[in-house]
């Protein structure tokens, strides 16, 4: 038995693993009107700070679940792998908020993508570790 996974491709079941991680966090976080109001209270600065400590996290969490691979062809799979979960999670946030009626895309733009930003940032944790369990 293989104690340490091997990075793998994204299938069609890891997508439906994040999906549903993504939902578990997302949905609950979504209709909050605390993250309403932070959207807009917040600069793009620390929005893109979330962002970027988001990324961090799940760029964590996937190297260190296959961190025995050092390959350049491991690390090209665990960015994708990354990505996958980043912008999954991104657009399970964004229709929720649309079915919500919380995603003003043309008439307050960044105050859409400063609340996307905060959505996501909890969904993506849930979605990697749901993603990692189903290894």
């Amino acid at each position: 038995m293989n104690k340490h996974p091997t990075p793998k491709k994204v299938t069609q079941t890891d997508v439906s693993e994040i999906i549903i991680g993504s939902l578990v966090m997302a949905l609950p976080v979504a209709v909050t009107e605390e993250v309403w109001n932070l959207s807009s209270e917040l600069s793009l600065a620390r929005v893109l700070l979330i962002s970027l400590i988001s990324l961090a996290a799940i760029s964590f969490f996937v190297q260190t679940r296959y961190r025995h691979e050092f390959t350049f062809s491991s690390q090209k799979q665990l960015v994708i792998r990354v990505m996958t979960v980043y912008l999954l999670t991104i657009l399970v946030s964004a229709v929720i908020l649309l079915i919500i009626d919380r995603l003003p895309v043309f008439s307050e733009p960044l105050v859409a993508l400063k609340r996307l930003v905060i959505v996501s940032f909890a969904a993506s944790f849930a979605a990697t570790v749901v993603d990692g369990f189903g290894d």
